[in-house]
């Protein structure tokens, strides 16, 4: 065992990386490890990464640069990357960003044994895929005690034309739901009021006879437990049984998160994205019946190779139909080892999807500001999750369908679902006034709930 030192993990990209550094961190800690807040402090710096698109990870590139510094102010300081990027150029990182040490999703386990072999004056990569690891024996270290992120699957066996997770991350692999339940239970014995399952494609998990919808359901039927989310989904997994469970259970927040990317079949179609915007249709209209309060949220590529104006204002068209509460909006970006990135012919002038994205990302910032316009004067359940990012003596938390609300209030408060009259917007940000009585309707708030 190495001995006791400081690390610091920085962290870019999804939730699954948020996931993936509380793992890393449980890993570190259970050696004797103390985690710290300032990569200054730190005798171990790691950059925990994403893929996802080639400006990320030039981002990240950069920041690994930044953080050299602190090797050159002290010889003795370890500095590694993690993650997807980690994965994607292995070897390759240790001359590009002058690290000590690479560690790809399959490898945070042997981090211990990965110090000491650096201790020893090698510079190791241990970017293998693993088709056994799922980490189900590991116990995370999380920071944010009132919301807990839960890794069910990982990889994917779709393989999206445009999409590396299959080459960094790996086929998937699920979890045994025994083990997924025992981390649920364990996360709200810690204070957990939510809990999100994490998956690249969590409609597609599987373990013997038992899917994703009787997983959820298993886990919404955790005692102690007020919120279950999930993501991310795949349009041709999503089914009416699990429209059925969201509805079933009060517990599962209605809130889905459903990328389509397109609007156009002809631009799915080249993406190898399997569905069409009929069958994408039919799945939106089957959230709706059953929960029409339902907030949806999806993911959009602009200027894939060949979009034509006639793809671009289908996907518009889409979106000024479905109206999403909220929609992240990129520009294709060419990544290694994918089909798409062999395609030379038919690209998208820069300008062109520069524009394309603009316009998509107006329309929906006027449709998402009417719909929280539309919040304002209800009350809604927020989970206070810490203080607010300005304002003294100002908290912040979500609701239900994810929305943020800033309140006044003291740090007692933090991990409390509470309920909270909207007063007013501010950009994407609503505010609120923790209300002194709740009305009946209100029962799955902390606050006891008081007649007339």
């Amino acid at each position: 065992m190495s001995h006791p030192r400081r690390y610091y993990i920085e962290t870019y990209g999804c939730q699954m990386n948020v996931a993936d550094a509380e793992l890393m961190s449980g890993v570190l800690r259970r050696e004797g490890h103390e985690r710290v807040d300032d990569a200054a402090l730190a005798d171990v710096v790691i950059v925990n990464t994403c893929a996802i698109r080639d400006h990320a990870e030039q981002r990240v590139i950069g920041r690994i640069g930044q953080l050299n510094r602190h090797k050159l102010a002290r010889a003795d300081v370890r500095l590694g990357v993690a993650g997807c990027v980690a994965k994607e150029l292995g070897r390759e990182l240790l001359e590009l960003a002058h690290v000590d040490f690479v560690v790809g999703p399959d490898g945070y386990r042997h981090l211990p044994e990965v110090l000491e072999r650096v201790d020893e004056g090698e510079r190791v990569v241990h970017d293998r895929f693993n088709r056994s690891e799922n980490y189900e024996d590991l116990e995370p270290y999380r920071i944010d005690r009132c919301a807990a992120w839960i890794t069910i699957m990982r990889g994917c066996d779709k393989f999206c034309s445009y999409c590396i997770v299959p080459f960094t991350r790996g086929r998937e692999k699920c979890r045994s739901p025994e083990s997924i339940l025992a981390e649920v239970r364990g996360a709200v014995d810690g204070g957990a009021k939510e809990v999100t399952l994490l998956g690249q494609n969590v409609n597609s998990y599987r373990s013997g006879e038992l899917d994703f919808p009787d997983l959820l359901a298993a886990v919404a039927r955790v005692e102690g437990l007020r919120r279950v989310r999930f993501t991310t989904s795949h349009p041709w997994d999503f089914s009416q049984r699990l429209v059925d469970v969201i509805a079933e259970h009060p517990v599962i927040c209605d809130h889905v998160h459903l990328p389509v990317q397109s609007g156009s079949d002809r631009i799915l179609a080249a993406m190898r994205r399997e569905h069409t915007i009929a069958w994408y249709r039919e799945r939106i209209a089957m959230l709706r019946e059953a929960i029409p309060e339902c907030a949806l949220s999806t993911d959009i590529i602009v200027g894939y190779p060949g979009e034509t104006e006639e793809d671009f204002q289908a996907t518009w068209d889409l979106m000024a139909e479905v109206r999403y509460n909220s929609a992240y909006v990129f520009i294709y970006s060419p990544r290694p080892h994918t089909p798409a990135a062999s395609i030379v012919e038919d690209q998208i002038p820069h300008a062109i999807a520069v524009d394309r994205l603009e316009r998509l990302n107006q329309l929906q910032r006027d449709i998402g500001t009417s719909y929280l316009l539309d919040k304002v004067g209800t009350t809604q359940g927020v989970l206070v999750q810490g203080a607010a990012r300005r304002g003294a003596g100002r908290l912040s938390g979500w609701t239900e369908q994810r929305e943020t609300v800033v309140i006044d209030g003291v740090a007692s408060l933090i991990g409390e679902i509470l309920p909270v009259r909207i007063t007013g917007l501010s950009g994407i940000t609503l505010h609120g006034e923790v209300e002194a009585r709740v009305p009946r309707r209100a029962a799955r708030f902390d606050l006891p709930v008081l007649a007339g």
